[in-house]
């Protein structure tokens, strides 16, 4: 029997459908919507670059280019073929003004990318390279997105390096490794301030009043909670300084790689940790600074671990101090009580212990009084 004409062109038409329906669906549309910071200079524009044509194949600028939909706001959005690896980086049209990203607050694209359906990326960069730089005293080298096999996040890296060190090519120099970078020199950090590190450390370099030093300030992540503390994340956090990290800055800059060159520092949960730091490895660090440290959270129980232990620190310096109000009004009893141990029990260590009246748990409290840990560690006057 044969088929009719009508039947004949609806089969035709069905089958069209069908395979045009397949062959759309072979492909997705990406939407980048990226919201930015009011900071951002008035007339730029932004561009993604990447690994596809559609994002100028990493180099052509022309491509790529973000539709403006308010002053905060843009957008970009293209058809890639499903199963398409994307990899790419917001920009303000050059590779000087890449975004930079803070984990735990800022979204950042996770690379690479595997399109497979339609899919709309928000992304919230928390500053840019150039803005970041240019607000900075002296010169910073950045390592974005810094790994160890052992810890679930990457994390920026950035080395500040002091006033002298590519006008003396055959000094070297004495580091201090710097937790919670994104707070130690930059103005919009994730929190409430900044240290002020790089103006404090360059005024007192330039003052004679403390040798020259290289500052290695390591961003923290979304787990920062449990890195920061005796926990098996926070060793390997630890091992990841001792191990991976140093090593890569000792091989890549002047250093003076000794243990009695070689310094931590942090406030809060990243003075409980700097702490650890030196505890666990006096062979590698002599030197800590541990501002408002959060012994009362310490998972590890530290204070209890030094109350019990024998063991001995010789040629070790510590600095603890605390404000008395707001957090540091709980945190106080036990820096008291880590101070009476040491004093105590490890005579070998030289301490210094400051109690801060008025200070409370923030970043303007430890900018204020930045200059005396560094002092202490660093400084050229033997009887600090």
């Amino acid at each position: 029997m044969k088929l009719r004409p009508a039947y004949v062109i609806l089969s035709v038409l069905l089958t069209f459908l069908l395979h045009t329906r397949a062959a759309y669906a072979q492909n997705a549309r990406l939407t980048v919507k990226v919201i930015v910071s009011p900071k951002i200079p008035k007339n730029d524009s932004l561009v993604v670059m990447g690994n596809q044509a559609a994002f100028g194949n990493w180099f052509d600028f022309s491509k790529g280019k973000m539709t403006k939909q308010d002053d905060t706001t843009f957008v970009f959005s293209t058809t890639f073929a499903v199963n398409t690896s994307l990899e790419f980086q917001i920009t303000r049209g050059s590779w000087y003004k890449t975004a930079i990203y803070t984990y735990g607050r800022y979204e950042a694209p996770k690379m690479p990318f595997i399109i497979k359906k339609d899919t709309v990326l928000t992304i919230r960069p928390s500053n840019w390279n150039d803005l970041f730089n240019r607000s900075i005293t002296g010169t910073v080298k950045y390592y974005h997105n810094f790994e160890d096999h052992d810890l679930k996040y990457t994390r920026d890296v950035k080395v500040w390096l002091p006033p002298s060190y590519y006008k003396t090519p055959n000094k070297r120099y004495p580091v201090l490794y710097a937790q919670d970078g994104q707070n130690v020199f930059a103005p919009n950090s994730i929190y409430s301030g900044e240290w002020r590190m790089d103006e404090t450390a360059d005024s007192l370099m330039r003052a004679g009043k403390t040798e020259e030093f290289i500052i290695v300030a390591i961003d923290n992540t979304k787990d920062r909670w449990v890195e920061y503390s005796g926990t098996p994340e926070g060793m390997a956090y630890i091992n990841f300084i001792v191990h991976n990290l140093k090593p890569f800055i000792d091989k890549n800059y002047r250093t003076k790689s000794d243990k009695n060159n070689t310094a931590a520092i942090g406030s809060s949960m990243g003075g409980l940790i700097s702490f650890y730091m030196v505890w666990l490895h006096p062979e590698v660090f002599s030197k800590a600074a541990c501002l408002s440290s959060g012994f009362a959270y310490d998972d590890g129980h530290i204070v209890d671990v030094v109350a019990a232990s024998s063991k001995k620190i010789p040629g070790t310096n510590l600095y603890l101090d605390c404000g008395d109000q707001e957090l540091d009004k709980f945190f106080l009893m036990d820096n008291d009580r880590m101070k009476v141990l040491l004093d105590k029990k490890h005579p070998e260590v030289k301490l210094m212990y400051r109690i801060y009246k008025g200070d409370a748990h923030n970043e303007y409290a430890w900018a204020k009084r930045l200059a005396t840990p560094l002092t202490f560690l660093f400084g050229k006057n033997t009887g600090n």
